[in-house]
């Protein structure tokens, strides 16, 4: 039984275990699914390792499950949908992450990289930076690579974030939230076609992000007077990827297609 079929039966599930029901079953019954995506973790490269669209696929509808198991800790319709999500308690959420091959990652700092915005409380000091306030699930890695951010709930001043665009602009690379507007490849695609969806990949290597590393346009070879068709500049451009959603642009964020850039970013 493949995560695809995994994520349908969450679906489809009307039961108040979900974890007992469907989740500890599942791990019993398929290792090697498991196996499978624990190598792709462990997977090296120079820096960033090869990966076939089969193995893209397989992170992507393994990535589908956490994210819908994730609609549990999330609040409102923005999915279209007053379902909550499958019955699963956050401990059980955790548990079947790491039963997986993913390793949970608990920071205090805000980083794009780790964090997805839930919730924004304005700060009056626009020059504040970001902090976080709660968590509302983990961050999720599988070895280097980013598999699934932490929703967590931050406050910050307006040059950082910016109250009704940081919080609420369109999240890509999101098949599902609750909490905002989201879009991911394989929406408005046939129901097999859109799980030939590549997973996106970042990864965290000798202190530098890489963001969506699949991607063929470099945003640093980008001159920075050039636009693109949706109007955004080189650095507007490096905001979406980075961040997955504006956080302070003010333009017009539904209908782009930040899905083939990437960059890199040094840690702090």
């Amino acid at each position: 039984m493949s995560f695809r079929s995994l994520y349908h039966s969450l679906l489809e599930y009307e039961g108040q275990a979900a974890f007992d029901d469907l989740l500890r079953p599942w791990l019993e019954n398929n290792p090697s699914e498991i196996e499978l995506l624990r190598s792709l973790g462990a997977r090296t490269g120079t820096p960033i390792p090869k990966m076939s669209g089969e193995e893209l696929w397989h992170l992507y509808a393994a990535h589908r499950v956490l994210e819908l198991l994730a609609l549990r800790f999330q609040a409102g319709s923005a999915d279209g949908s007053e379902w909550p999500g499958p019955a699963v308690t956050g401990d059980e959420f955790r548990r079947f992450a790491q039963c997986i091959g993913l390793d949970i990652v608990h920071s205090e700092r805000w980083s794009p990289f780790h964090h997805e915005i839930v919730g924004l409380t304005p700060i009056a000091d626009p020059a504040r930076p970001a902090r976080i306030l709660k968590y509302h699930w983990p961050c999720l890695m599988l070895g280097p690579m980013l598999f699934m951010r932490a929703g967590v709930s931050v406050s910050a001043g307006s040059a950082h974030m910016a109250p009704g665009i940081a919080d609420q602009s369109t999240l890509y690379w999101a098949h599902r939230r609750k909490t905002r507007p989201h879009h991911d490849l394989a929406h408005g695609w046939g129901s097999n076609s859109s799980w030939r969806t590549d997973f996106r990949r970042d990864y965290l290597l000798d202190g530098v992000f890489h963001f969506n590393v699949d991607g063929d346009i470099d945003l640093s070879k980008v001159p920075p007077g050039d636009v693109d068709n949706g109007g955004l500049s080189a650095q507007e451009r490096r905001e979406l990827v980075v961040n997955r959603c504006f956080v302070v642009c003010t333009k017009d964020h539904a209908d782009l297609f930040p899905y083939d850039d990437r960059c890199s970013v040094k840690t702090d």
